[in-house]
């Protein structure tokens, strides 16, 4: 059970409407309904009666509001707790992206502001909740900073759009990459071990329709949610990666990668990446970091 749909339900029985419930809970009216039958599904029992309009709350539903409203009273204290703790000094930006930025991109971005920032305490959060949770994050002030890819499936939806703004940080390259031994003596004519990301991440998404369009000579033979694992992987000889350049610019430096099928750069993803904050952030700490990276992505124009 996500605690979300219990928002949901409150939603529903104060507005007596999916449309309605579904735009003030800034998802989609199909989504916001799967989500309703997932709490019923839950709770084993129907909360609400279709057949009456507004929509009201069946006998079941009616019992079940008190539940409701003690365990969302008791998230929110425990929320607000932990947002304090977690805003120990006002300076402080809460910061969430993909592990594979926290571990190679942000420090390279931090260290290219390097005075913009002075000041500023950065709390890192490599996070893999969901990106629909981290735009809602944003906007009710649990996070301040977000940094995702701009494709498919990582964009804010339609109906959260004009409540967030973005700044353009990097265009990014997701190549093939292997290393020189395996390059070198793997036989001609037969199928090369592929290291792939598991399929529900994020950049299985990205990755796999390309693999499968252009029907490479693969054989899976590893899988792992994580660049930074794939990436050691290829290093050791197991296999053939797709990797973000961010991530892999030493390897290729000291030549303990190189690019697969070089001949052929249509195997190569380009991909944007971009921050996010919402429009209502108005704390000193998070404009002055939204500035800097500003500045810093100027200075590479």
């Amino acid at each position: 059970m996500e605690f979300k749909w219990l928002d949901d339900f409150m939603s529903l029985m104060e507005l007596g409407n999916f449309s309605a419930a579904a735009k003030a809970r800034h998802v989609t009216q199909s989504a916001f309904s799967r989500r309703i039958q997932a709490l019923e599904l839950w709770v084993g029992v129907p909360l609400f009666d279709r057949t009456s309009y507004p929509i009201t709350l069946t006998e079941q539903g009616k019992k079940f509001v008190p539940y409701v409203e003690n365990l969302l009273e008791m998230v929110k204290v425990t929320k607000e707790d932990f947002s304090r703790e977690s805003l120990k000094t006002d300076n402080t930006v809460r910061i969430v992206c993909l592990h594979s930025f926290a571990v190679n991109l942000m420090p390279r971005l931090f260290r290219q502001a390097g005075s913009l920032l002075d000041g500023l305490n950065l709390a890192l959060n490599p996070s893999v909740q969901g990106i629909d949770n981290h735009f809602q994050a944003l906007l009710d002030n649990s996070n301040d900073i977000l940094f995702a890819y701009n494709t498919k499936g990582m964009r804010p939806s339609f109906l959260l759009e004009d409540k967030v703004e973005r700044c353009l940080v990097f265009k990014e390259k997701i190549i093939p990459v292997i290393s020189p031994e395996l390059l070198e003596n793997h036989p001609k004519d037969s199928r090369y071990p592929y290291l792939a990301y598991s399929e529900h991440t994020f950049l299985f998404n990205v990755v796999a329709p390309l693999t499968e369009r252009v029907g490479l000579p693969l054989e899976p033979v590893f899988e792992t949610t994580l660049s930074e694992s794939l990436i050691k992987m290829a290093v050791s000889g197991m296999g053939i990666a797709w990797a973000p350049l961010h991530a892999i610019e030493e390897e290729l430096e000291q030549g303990l990668l190189v690019q697969a099928f070089a001949e052929r750069p249509e195997l190569a993803i380009s991909l944007d990446i971009v921050c996010y904050r919402s429009k209502g952030a108005n704390r000193p700490a998070v404009e002055q970091f939204w500035q800097g990276i500003n500045e810093v992505v100027a200075q590479q124009e």
